[in-house]
């Protein structure tokens, strides 16, 4: 290793550079990967000391250590993985374990750092390299890698029910495309097909000519005892109806289309009792949290938890607007030669920016009618909306600034940990913290006003004495 002393001069005074803190780090940047993880060594000039690529275990782990050790002399390793949560988790935590310092590199800032070189390429050796050179220049502004085990698992039960979800949407469009050749117009019966009465009937007559020798009766007292439906006889009698109105034939293959029918069917009722599963999984994880955004109007547990699973540890953000700038509302700046301009945010957590936009939607809609007095899910933020529109804003920026007042709130409650309050009961509370404190005031106005009269009283006993 080179020895460096470096001087500078101001002010008549002899300043050391040596003593810059970047200087005592070992800059330790490692590519990660599925078996094996290549790791780059480099000191506070970027000058690279060593490279090592291990194994994914424990003794590939232990093997970098003892690398680092080789290396670092007097100096302090500093470790950057871009991935501390998927192919890197293990890394993270047994490096945690050891007490080292483990920072979270974003992918972006070593995809920059990769661009600045005039031909671009790209292996293990450059990507550490690129990682360990990131580490070196934003050191003071990289997150450290937390180990915050229940936020981490809370977002992966939570993408494993999105994915189920999916797949359940793709089992119900292929599910009405067989239906559409049996019952062409099945939805003249059934408003929604993944009902439990509907997938109970298809599954057990999947093609009309299973009910050839069955009469209203027969349907009515099956739908009876396999549905918890009361409109077992409106069921019948629309099916009934429905297969009059085309003619019944058997086709070559029908048992093997029956066999499809019955196989989606089987598939989504799997699925949706695994949904279910997870649900009340998800909500065990989010009681043990202890946040309080299901408190505010329109959010069940579920929801809660899916946009506390994408904003983590609200303690990363220091304030409203960086965790507006993390979910994508914030607009982002585009000044030059003193011209002011605001572009609208498309980076940022795209899935955090899809809840709060989707939560916004669902509380301007109506919810149930009175007579002719229709009402939002959330009266505040419509009478907002409509005095956004009314100063000129288009619907969706209109929805962005609600977007952005939601976001604050979800801030405050999880910084807080307290629940949701509705402005009426703020000022509410209010008007009564108010009465209180004038209740005192007077309180004390009175027994001031009696003492005196009492001191005068006494004066005056002395005085005729």
């Amino acid at each position: 290793m080179f020895s460096y002393l470096l001087l500078w001069k101001e002010d008549d005074k002899i300043m050391n550079i040596n003593s810059h803190p970047k200087m005592n780090y070992l800059y330790v940047g490692i590519d990660c990967h599925k078996y094996t993880h290549t790791a780059t060594m480099k000191n506070c000039f970027n000058e690279t000391l060593g490279c090592i690529t291990f194994n994914n275990d424990k003794k590939g782990y232990e093997s970098l250590i003892k690398k680092v050790d080789e290396i670092k002399e007097n100096l302090i390793p500093i470790y950057g993985l871009e991935d501390t949560r998927h192919l890197g988790y293990g890394l993270a935590e047994f490096l945690m374990n050891k007490e080292c310092c483990v920072k979270h590199i974003n992918s972006n800032l070593t995809y920059n750092e990769r661009k600045k070189n005039p031909i671009i390429y790209k292996n293990d050796e450059f990507d550490s390299s690129c990682i360990a050179k990131v580490l070196l220049d934003e050191l003071d502004n990289l997150p450290d890698a937390e180990n915050n085990e229940i936020y981490w698992t809370l977002k992966q039960m939570v993408k494993m029910r999105d994915a189920i979800i999916k797949i359940n949407v793709n089992l119900k469009n292929k599910l009405h495309a067989q239906l559409l050749h049996h019952y062409p117009n099945y939805n003249k019966v059934f408003s929604e097909l993944t009902s439990k009465s509907c997938l109970v009937f298809f599954e057990k007559y999947p093609s009309p000519n299973l009910l050839k020798d069955l009469t209203v009766d027969d349907l009515s007292t099956f739908f009876k005892e396999n549905t918890n439906s009361r409109f077992y006889n409106k069921f019948a009698n629309g099916i009934m109806e429905l297969i009059k109105e085309y003619e019944i034939y058997k086709n070559d293959y029908q048992e093997q289309r029956n066999c499809i029918i019955k196989l989606l069917i089987q598939q989504l009722n799997e699925n949706t009792k695994r949904i279910n599963d997870l649900e009340k999984s998800i909500c065990d994880i989010y009681d043990k949290i202890g946040k309080k955004l299901h408190t505010i109007p329109g959010f069940t547990k579920v929801y809660a938890a899916c946009i506390l699973a994408e904003i983590g540890n609200i303690h990363r953000f220091s304030d409203s607007g960086k965790l507006a700038r993390y979910a994508g509302i914030a607009p982002i700046e585009n000044s030059s030669g003193g011209k002011d301009n605001h572009l609208s945010n498309d980076y940022g957590n795209r899935n955090l920016n899809k809840l709060l936009y989707y939560a916004v939607c669902l509380s301007l809609s109506c919810g149930k009618t009175s007579g002719d007095n229709i009402k939002a899910n959330n009266p505040i933020f419509r009478e907002y909306y409509d005095r956004k529109i009314s100063e000129g804003k288009t619907k969706h920026q209109a929805i962005i600034c609600i977007m952005r007042r939601l976001n604050n709130i979800i801030y405050k409650i999880l910084k807080e940990d307290k629940e949701y309050v509705s402005p009426e009961d703020l000022i509410q509370q209010s008007i009564n913290s108010f009465r209180e404190r004038k209740k005192l005031e007077e309180e004390k106005l009175k027994k001031k006003k009696e003492l005196k009269e009492k001191r005068l009283k006494e004066k005056n006993l002395n005085l005729q004495v």
